[in-house]
């Protein structure tokens, strides 16, 4: 992706997605279902390939306690649906949690490290969660959902397999502990990805995979191969390249966001997600303007009486992709540091035209197009969330 005329594209290294190219090829040698037509080409990167993968991801969570749903009465069964709903809402869950506190870093020291979570060992029966569970009337349980608590101090529901009994005496055997969590896929839903699943191992520039972009039954579809040229998976969603896009050019053009995401994918840091958000707590109507409208200011030489006409447009037509993170992997830190690029769509700079059309055309100027559409860095913001 050429750098707009204006705006300094970041040296490249850590890399998501290429911009994508038309090719003359027949997409039914990887697709049988695919119509011939305008297929486009992408180089995607190992990071890319992990984001766009639909396959299943796992990773850890440390389980905390458990949420207990009783049982429905045998009157409850048999009464009419809304006396049932009014009971339903009567019968309370309980929730248990343990008072196992202590988290142990990881320790280069493996003797040490092993002495140390004995002792964490010994210390769980002085934890009354097991004496509570062991109160609990299984035949008075309808079931038992597991509580973890998740990076930056937020907290997940996690699904028990097994009988009663099976989960009581798996909450018993691992509160307190990371549990293995498997989820569905890395795009949890619209716009959030899970990063936690991604090799700590770090990330390889070199590698690469094509991804292509054509049309089946009329409709678009995706598909990415393997390095031998064979299928490696179909997007569900082929719109979720503008995702990749999005992140890529927040790469080159938001220096900020380059040094923690590459801080993170150097094994420097451990990422936790990527989310893109519209809804921004910002409100750019009564804040200071941002930096780079600043220099469009100067560039422009727009008077200071002008200036306000700027600020109603700045709320409008916003994304945020936000990249939260914890600080090293060898601490026990659990501050969540996130930095937000916050892009914004020059579409929402069409009042500007008219009413100052300087500052319309430098900031233009400064925009880059991606698979979403043209946008310019607005800002970055960098912020540090305290577990409790």
């Amino acid at each position: 992706m050429d750098a707009p005329s204006g705006m300094e594209r970041i040296n490249p290294g850590t890399w998501v997605i290429s911009e994508g190219r038309l090719v003359r090829l027949d997409p039914t040698e990887f697709d049988p279902e695919a119509e011939r037509g305008v297929v486009k080409e992408y180089r995607l990167s190992e990071i890319g390939r992990y984001l766009l993968n639909p396959g299943p991801v796992e990773i850890r969570k440390r389980l905390v306690g458990c949420e207990v749903h009783p049982a429905r009465t045998g009157l409850g069964r048999v009464m009419p649906r809304l006396l049932r709903r009014s009971a339903d809402r009567r019968r309370k869950t309980e929730v248990i949690l343990s008072g196992l506190k202590l988290k142990l870093p990881s320790l280069k020291d493996a003797d040490l490290e092993v002495h140390l979570r004995r002792m964490v060992d010994e210390l769980r029966v002085f934890d009354p969660f097991g004496k509570k569970l062991a109160r609990l009337d299984t035949r008075q349980i309808s079931h038992l959902v597991g509580i973890c608590e998740d990076a930056g101090g937020g907290y997940s529901y996690l699904k028990l397999q097994g009988s009663t009994e099976d989960k009581i005496r798996y909450l018993n055997s691992h509160v307190g502990r990371d549990v293995r969590v498997t989820i569905h896929r890395a795009h949890v839903s619209e716009g959030l990805f899970e990063l936690r699943a991604f090799p700590a191992a770090g990330f390889t520039p070199a590698h690469a995979y094509k991804l292509y972009a054509y049309t089946r039954d009329g409709q678009p579809a995706a598909c990415v191969l393997t390095s031998l040229g064979n299928l490696d998976f179909r997007l569900p969603d082929p719109q979720a390249v503008k995702y990749a896009s999005l992140i890529e050019n927040s790469l080159n053009f938001c220096a900020g966001f380059r040094k923690a995401f590459e801080t993170c994918f150097a094994g420097e840091a451990r990422p936790v997600r990527l989310f893109f958000n519209r809804q921004l707590e910002v409100d750019y109507s009564k804040a200071s303007f941002p930096e780079i409208y600043r220099d469009a200011f100067r560039a422009s030489e727009t008077a200071a009486t002008q200036r306000n006409l700027v600020k109603p447009v700045l709320n409008y037509m916003q994304t945020a992709v936000s990249l939260s993170y914890l600080p090293s992997p060898d601490s026990s830190d659990e501050r969540l540091l996130t930095h937000i690029c916050i892009l914004h769509d020059v579409r929402a700079l069409e009042p500007l035209r008219k009413s100052l059309p300087a500052v319309y055309a430098e900031m233009n100027r400064r925009a880059f197009s991606t698979e979403a559409g043209r946008f310019y860095v607005l800002d970055s913001i960098t912020g540090a969330a305290h577990a409790d």
